[in-house]
């Protein structure tokens, strides 16, 4: 019986799909013209792959829930397992402005007044609106509950498999278009730039596709001979992943004419490829209602998901006794207000940066920073596990004896961290060049104030913090 809950190989391939096929980052992919197939291959085989595998090997190792804060902490200590969760706790906070924003963007479609996907002081008032009435929803009803698969099928999976073959089809009835992204090629076009650096920003933006990659590792127990069917459905998943987003990226890319892209605009392909195919502008409606409702259901997830994991971590005595309140449905009240407080300033962005696109860019940058900090922790602590608990069983484990692959691997990781977190500290070329010293800056300080403010309560806790039994 025991083998009839267990995954099948094809069952972890669409699951670990499930966590990336989003059309949001197509923009950003499809402004790097042809060199999206570079960035995109350095993106999956130096990020995505070498952290999918530690994490394997990790979460296989120690199934307790808790993920990467559990991983870190078995091998650097209780410190350090804090920072992890509050990072990826707070990492939210930027991570999730950048997708309410598309919330307003999508909303002037539905109503037919596209222009206000431009206007900044409406994309920051619908940024508030949507965040707080989803968290307000989330403290009466359990929204994930209620809105959960149907939510990613109308708003995530059909508007993909919709962009793909509707940029298809542009592709073969017109050719390369002349104006857009994909013109003009030339061999050089496949690799980036390295006179203007500032393009070097948009790999950070492509890289942040795979973020949150060590999800899927959490079935990695529950899959039928995890040592030979995990590293498959995960390479497969990769291999799916690039090829997919490659195809929306490049036809989007052919689509839209040179140097109009919008970066938090996913409609304007569809408007594009509609009006070209000849295909009736209700229809460009009814898609930005389906990725609206997608937005929606993936805040509403992210409401309470980092909440109960940081709860717990408060409940440990690592956060002071008003952290620990929940109300009468055991929600995680404080942090539930505290993050919405929070992305509610954080969503001033859009207002102090000039224009919409730039803002959108910025912030995806500083999420994946906060993502590659988690991420360097990960690839230390996989190594130190291996000589600080040999013995200890791997369902799945890098390499069949010797710890050479492992170090190969997690070196691998925290170069690409390392390039990542480089490239996302050069000024985007998109921002104006009086935004370029006050972008650093922004940037340096974000990074900072997230990783000191978490040393400093746990250096201060006191052991009155700790929740009695």
């Amino acid at each position: 019986m025991a083998n009839s809950k267990k995954l099948t190989l094809f069952g972890l391939i669409g699951i670990t799909m499930a966590f990336f096929g989003t059309v949001r980052s197509v923009p950003t992919l499809a402004i790097t013209g042809w060199t999206q197939i570079f960035y995109m291959l350095v993106a999956a085989i130096l990020f995505a792959l070498p952290i999918a595998l530690m994490s394997a090997e990790l979460s296989t190792g120690f199934p307790e829930e808790g993920g990467p804060q559990v991983w870190v902490k078995k091998a650097l200590g209780e410190k350090w397992g804090f920072v992890t969760s509050w990072l990826l706790w707070v990492q939210m906070f930027f991570g999730m402005v950048m997708v309410a924003s598309t919330v307003g963007v999508l909303f002037g479609y539905v109503i037919n007044v596209p222009h206000l996907s431009s206007n900044n002081f409406f994309i920051f008032a619908v940024i508030l609106i949507s965040y707080w009435g989803v968290t307000l929803l989330n403290l009466k009803f359990d929204m994930v509950k209620i809105a959960g698969n149907w939510g990613s099928i109308i708003g995530v999976y059909i508007p993909f498999v919709v962009l793909v073959v509707l940029g298809v089809a542009y592709m073969i009835k017109n050719g390369i278009n002349p104006s857009g992204y994909l013109a003009n090629f030339k061999a050089g076009d496949l690799l980036p730039n390295l006179g203007d650096l500032g393009s070097l920003a948009y790999l950070s933006g492509i890289i942040f596709i795979f973020a949150g990659v060590e999800i899927s590792s959490v079935h990695a127990n529950n899959i039928e001979n995890p040592k030979r069917n995990y590293p498959i459905a995960v390479i497969a998943s990769v291999i799916l992943l690039v090829i997919f987003n490659l195809v929306a990226g490049l036809t989007v890319a052919n689509g839209v004419p040179m140097g109009k892209m919008e970066l938090s605009n996913i409609t304007q392909p569809y408007m594009i490829f509609c009006e070209n195919l000849g295909i009736p502008s209700i229809f460009v409606n009814i898609i930005s209602a389906m990725i609206l409702i997608g937005v929606l259901v993936q805040l509403s997830a992210w409401v309470l998901g980092p909440s109960k994991s940081m709860i717990k971590v408060a409940e440990d005595g690592n956060l002071p006794p008003f952290f620990q309140k929940r109300n009468s449905k055991g929600i995680p009240i404080s942090f539930v207000l505290i993050q919405a407080i929070v992305i509610s300033l954080v969503s001033v962005m859009y207002i102090v940066v000039p224009d919409v696109n730039s803002a959108f860019l910025v912030i995806t940058i500083t999420t994946t920073i906060l993502y590659c900090i988690v991420y360097a922790l990960i690839a230390i602590s996989a190594v130190r596990l291996r000589y600080k608990s040999p013995d200890m069983e791997r369902p799945f484990r890098l390499g069949t004896k010797g710890n050479g692959l492992m170090w190969f691997v997690a070196l691998l990781s925290l170069l690409s961290v390392v390039i990542t977190i480089i490239v996302s500290l050069i000024p985007p070329s998109i921002l104006p060049a009086s935004f370029s010293t006050g972008y650093v800056i922004y940037q340096v300080v974000a990074t900072v104030v997230m990783v000191g403010v978490a040393l400093l309560i746990y250096k201060y806790k006191k052991p009155s913090w700790k929740k009695s039994e």
